[in-house]
Formats: C-alpha cells, structure tokens, sequence
C-alpha cells in the first residue's frame, strides 16, 4: 500500500494596514484539502476569536496581526480534526452533513471509514490587558 502524502504549502501572510492579516492562499489551500473556504473560515475566525472576511479575490483578511507559524499551527488542527481519515490517514475523504442528525461526517474515500466531527465553535478565547481593563472600568 502506497502512502500518499499530500504536501501542504504553507500560509502565505501579509500585512494589510496595522491591524489586519491578509492570507493571500487561502482559497488555494482550501481547493489542496477539498474543504469549503466557509467552512474553513469559520474554523479560524473560532479559533482565532476574531472577525475576517474573504474578499473578492477569495483572500481571507483577518482582523489583528497573526504569525505565519501560528496560522500553520492552526491548519495543521483543523486537517486533524476535520480533513485526515482517523483509520488510514489519508487526506482524501470529505465533509457532509447529516440532514437528520445534524452531524458533520468525515467519509474516507479510500478506506471507506466514516466519523462525525465536532461542529465548530468558538473555543478559548484569550482576554487580552485592554479587555481586563474595559471590565474593571465598566464594574466602577
């Protein structure tokens, strides 16, 4: 059995401004894993605990100033979690939704496996000094 190993081109990130991140592949490594560029966003915009939007060069601008090795990190858990087969780990398998049970299923195209994955939500979200101040003021 030939390992088929799909190579990840990492992110490429540019600056937009003094506030904003604009991910110039997005739309590329989303066609790379054949997962929707929403999908995807909404996995990031959680995790990152942020707001963004893809604009119309299918680009994905991210509100805040992010390393390229932390958006990578951040790909490489949401291929964990929602592209690569648990049973034979390959990366071609695909998302659908389950009309009935409103689970999200990861099928595996080549082993034939199936799991659900968790819905997206927003996790842990860092509070920040100026977010700790807002709220002392706001008690007084």
């Amino acid at each position: 059995m030939e390992k088929k190993r799909r190579n990840m081109k990492p992110p490429q990130l540019t600056r937009v401004g003094t506030k904003k991140t604009l991910w110039v592949n997005f739309q590329e490594i989303c066609t790379m894993m054949q997962r929707s560029p929403e999908h995807v966003f909404q996995f990031f915009m959680a995790e990152l605990g942020t707001e963004g939007s893809i604009d119309g060069n299918q680009r994905l601008v991210i509100r805040g100033k992010y390393v390229p090795k932390y958006i990578e990190s951040l790909l490489r858990k949401y291929i964990v979690e929602y592209v690569t087969c648990q049973m034979c780990r390959s990366p071609n398998t695909d998302l659908h939704k389950d009309s009935t049970t409103r689970l999200q299923f990861c099928n595996c195209k080549d082993c034939g496996s199936s799991r659900s994955v968790v819905a997206i939500r927003s996790g842990y979200h860092a509070i920040s000094k100026a977010d700790r101040r807002a709220a002392r003021n706001a008690k007084v």
